[in-house]
């Protein structure tokens, strides 16, 4: 049994076939999937799949690389969201600096308020991150969150640091990429008790799918290249990251049910 942390299932490329690529979760194993909303449209869409199909969650948060709508928005919009019993964290969020550093103050008090809505309501957060390392963790050492580091793309020591933090590390299809050696280095030395596994579909296909649309029933491909890392069976990968994903998302008391 799995649990894909990280799916964006109210994209448009999942719109004329869902039903179907849920179907292929269950019969892969992917019993809980996490559908992440980054602004308040799809938040209400991902919030509406969730009622519609069971064993889908939420996160609902307004992404770091719209920041100009976001600011605009606010995060008082989401406290409603929040309370809704489907709702398991907040975000994603975080800091992205990749494109431009032109509104990284506006980014980084954005990510403040996600933090200080998350620890009102006693939910982890979903976090995003790219290129802003040194300050992402300064803003984490305010507030020291429960929550993921979602599509973890950093190096050993980076990973020492959020691990320190409490935070888990969550792992993509790019685990399993070629060109990814480094990042599979990374994940050889991440105890595994810290270890989520996550599609961040449609993006970030595993091989032999690379390039393809992405989605849940993925999940194993992922595991399998983790579970050679470790010298493990990929059923330990499946039951530890599963107790883990458990663990986590059930902060404020809302249990992640098997209830595919």
């Amino acid at each position: 049994m799995f649990v894909d942390t990280h799916a964006h299932l109210c994209w448009p490329d999942f719109a004329n076939d869902l039903p179907a690529v849920l179907d292929r979760a269950r019969a892969a194993g992917v019993t809980r999937i996490v559908s992440i909303g980054t602004d308040l449209a799809n938040c209400r869409a991902t919030l509406a799949i969730a009622g519609r199909y069971p064993g889908i969650y939420v996160a609902v948060g307004l992404h770091p690389g719209d920041v100009d709508s976001a600011v605009s928005v606010g995060t008082e919009a989401l406290r409603h969201f929040g309370t809704h019993p489907g709702v398991v964290a907040i975000g994603e969020t975080g800091l992205d600096y990749y494109r431009s550093r032109e509104h990284t103050e506006a980014q980084k008090a954005l990510f403040r308020a996600h933090l200080a809505l998350a620890k009102e309501l006693n939910l982890p957060v979903i976090i995003h991150n790219r290129e802003a390392n040194a300050d992402l963790l300064a803003i984490l050492r305010e507030f020291r969150p429960a929550g993921v580091m979602h599509c973890f793309s950093g190096d050993e020591q980076f990973a020492r640091e959020c691990i320190e933090l409490g935070l888990f590390i969550s792992f993509t299809g790019i685990l399993t990429f070629k060109n990814a050696a480094g990042l599979r280095a990374v994940a050889k030395a991440v105890p595994l008790d810290h270890v989520l596994l996550e599609t961040d579909c449609p993006y970030l296909a595993p091989v032999p799918h690379r390039g393809q649309r992405n989605e849940p029933a993925y999940i194993p491909l992922i595991a399998e290249t983790l579970a050679e890392l470790k010298g493990v069976p990929v059923e330990e990968i499946a039951a530890i990251t599963t107790h883990n994903a458990e663990r986590l998302f059930q902060c404020a008391g809302k249990k992640l049910e098997a209830r595919c």
